[in-house]
């Protein structure tokens, strides 16, 4: 099967329509077992295959991932030779790779199915196989048997079957693989219940995962924008000789408020915004030469951070809808419990914190309150 020119990073809706199983194969792991029980061949009906056709779909929603050292990667070689042979190499690969798998999970895992399929999409009028792997769960099904003996109802229970669940919801985790140079990322790859702020990062799936795969996360324009907003808010808390009417979150919020406004990211306007001014025109001249040495301190510091981050220097689209909403908002909480949260700066929101001996106080002005 030829392999189309490369193309853009992302599935369109069109090329998930398109998803057809090639081959499908499964191995079944078990908690209690040494090694997973492996098949040989699996025939899915035509109700079945459309089915898992959309489980596919699902996986192609994912964190992008690249392979690590590609020229040495036993991942991406099985891949590989499992889609130039679908027929002769998926049953025994498909073993070695749940092995492996298996072998890498740590021991408090889930019960479940490890699925190894081929699948294809349509690129430019062409076919082109991909791989997928499903991690969906796994259980055991019981017959109930209600006898009445003397007045009372007993119950006992028969094995029946061991059921694959047959809803979407069963992903325990997902890959779609493409060995080729096709896509941007290799590999496509994320868990159930990930949170939004661990998508695009290096923890969007999990270690042993990450390892089985051989992978590391791909930077893009979204994973740039997300770890940028991230590394400017642990530095903001090692920040030393914060000025009292500056909010030591008012950094995250400026940066977050360059990437919504800003169409590309570059290192020194980024400073600039982040940073914002320390000075102002009432103040004394030495307080403006002490507040303009400390600001360049922070700038110091800061721009070693982005360099130990892998940001300083580069250039990339900004992304702001991949910064999750959680780390837009700061939270103020008092010794009472007394909880303030808004998203951008204290001052944009009409927010200032001033010490008063041992004490701070917060004053919020606001034209409306109200109580819920």
């Amino acid at each position: 099967m030829n392999t189309p020119a490369s193309v853009v990073a992302t599935f369109t809706g069109a090329v998930r329509g398109s998803i057809q199983i090639e081959s499908f194969i499964y191995h079944i792991i078990r908690k209690d077992a040494d090694e997973p029980a492996y098949n040989d061949q699996v025939t899915l009906n035509p109700e079945q295959k459309l089915f898992f056709e959309d489980c596919i779909r699902s996986a192609c929603d994912g964190t992008q991932f690249v392979f690590v050292d590609p020229d040495n990667n036993t991942c991406k070689d099985d891949c590989t030779n499992i889609l130039n042979d679908l027929a002769a190499n998926l049953p025994l690969i498909s073993r070695r790779l749940a092995g492996r798998f298996f072998a890498a999970h740590n021991k408090s895992m889930s019960e479940g199915v490890f699925i190894v399929s081929a699948f294809s999409v349509l690129l430019n009028n062409r076919r082109h196989n991909l791989l997928a792997f499903l991690k969906v769960d796994y259980s055991t099904v019981y017959q109930q048997n209600v006898k009445k003996v003397d007045g009372k109802q007993l119950v006992s229970l028969t094995r029946v079957m061991d059921s694959l669940a047959d809803s979407p919801k069963a992903l325990q985790k997902w890959a779609v693989v493409d060995p080729s140079d096709t896509f941007a990322w290799n590999v496509l790859a994320l868990q159930r219940n990930t949170h939004s702020a661990k998508k695009d990062t290096e923890v969007a799936i999990s270690g042993y995962f990450k390892n089985f795969l051989q992978v590391t996360v791909r930077e893009n324009a979204s994973t740039l924008t997300k770890n940028t907003v991230t590394g400017i808010s642990n530095w903001a808390r090692g920040v030393a000789d914060i000025p009292e009417d500056m909010g030591r979150f008012d950094f995250k919020a400026r940066a977050i408020h360059y990437f919504e406004n800003t169409a590309s990211f570059k290192t020194d306007d980024f400073v600039n915004r982040v940073l914002g001014a320390y000075v102002d025109e009432d103040m004394s001249d030495e307080e403006r030469i002490a507040r303009l040495q400390l600001r360049a301190l922070h700038e110091a510091s800061l721009r070693d951070h982005l360099a130990q981050i892998g940001v300083a220097g580069q250039v990339f689209d900004s992304r702001p809808d991949s910064i999750p909403k959680s780390t837009k908002t700061t939270t103020l909480k008092t010794s009472t419990g007394v909880k303030v949260s808004y998203q951008g700066t204290r001052e944009s929101n009409n927010i200032t914190v001033e010490n008063s001996g041992n004490e701070q106080v917060i004053t919020i002005r606001t034209i409306q309150l109200d109580e819920t």
